[in-house]
């Protein structure tokens, strides 16, 4: 499952130029890296001055439109906080001169659930009766270490990442993802795949949607291996989070080796069983 943001339906009401570009650049065969910076480049250079420095009612009426849908095609692949600090402007701007629909609140709404800005997610929600259900309470920690999201009976917490010397495996899944269901049934039913269960690290990415009760859920039945949710930006470098499932291989905190899907005849898996744990055990077997 390829996770977008920008799933949500298209508006039909802007042909601009800038919103054309990026899009046809976001269908391009380039790798996800590759299309993601050539996609920010062309906005970086279509964008007023005026968008730069958040004094978007100086930007003319008639171009708000286009900006807002450019800005937030960029900003669903990686919603850095500029990106989403411009949409907000762009939202303000719109609203202020009664032109802005439904379709307008909810993809900001999106947004800031995504880039883990819950309280303004809800104050979005209150203030437009966008319905969607109210989230809980959040305060992110600053620093620029890897940190991730965490649940308890107390709420949503955001926490360093776990210990990363050593080997580790952090399967990049999904909820709603069927292969990611069939990948995990297969990691957790106590076979094949049950070697990798003392370093795995299940993470769930960053969406317009926040899937508390269906994490709830699978951390109910799974408590030694729960789901955690993605902070954007400060997973550990490498660690891709923009479809599922995916299966990073670290060590020491460096992503060495990836693996998108589960292979049926898991031999790529196999080959990681003989570096972390095969090939171990024989040097230490060695005089």
């Amino acid at each position: 499952m390829t996770v977008l943001l920008s799933a949500l339906p298209k508006s039909d009401s802007s042909t601009s130029t800038l919103y054309d570009t990026v899009r046809d650049i976001e269908s391009r065969p380039e790798t996800d890296d590759d299309r993601l910076r050539i996609m920010r480049h062309a906005y970086d250079e279509g964008i007023p001055p005026a968008l730069r420095s958040l004094e978007c009612d100086s930007i003319p009426i008639d171009r708000r439109e286009d900006l807002f849908l450019a800005t937030h095609l960029v900003v669903v692949h990686r919603p850095d906080a500029l990106l989403v600090d411009r949409l907000i402007c762009l939202h303000g701007a719109i609203v202020a001169t009664n032109s802005a629909r439904p379709y307008h609140h909810h993809r900001v709404h999106g947004v800031l659930v995504a880039s883990r800005r819950f309280s303004a997610a809800n104050e979005l929600r209150s203030k437009f009766g966008i319905s969607v259900s109210e989230l809980p309470a959040l305060e992110l920690a600053g620093g620029t270490g890897p940190r991730r999201l965490i649940l308890s009976e107390d709420g949503v917490t955001d926490v360093p990442w776990p210990n990363q010397e050593g080997w580790q495996i952090v399967a990049v899944v999904h909820p709603h993802c069927a292969p990611s269901q069939r990948a995990m049934s297969k990691v957790m039913d106590g076979s094949t795949w049950s070697w990798m269960l003392p370093m795995l690290t299940l993470l769930v990415p960053a969406g317009s949607a926040w899937e508390e009760g269906e994490m709830r859920k699978w951390n109910a039945h799974h408590p030694t291996h729960p789901m955690a949710a993605e902070v954007p930006g400060r997973t550990p470098k490498g660690v891709a989070t923009n479809e599922t499932p995916v299966f990073h291989l670290l060590q020491n905190g460096r992503v060495v080796d990836t693996l998108r899907g589960m292979p049926e005849d898991g031999e790529a898996l196999k080959a990681w069983r003989s570096r972390v744990v095969e090939e171990p055990m024989e040097r230490r077997r060695s005089p």
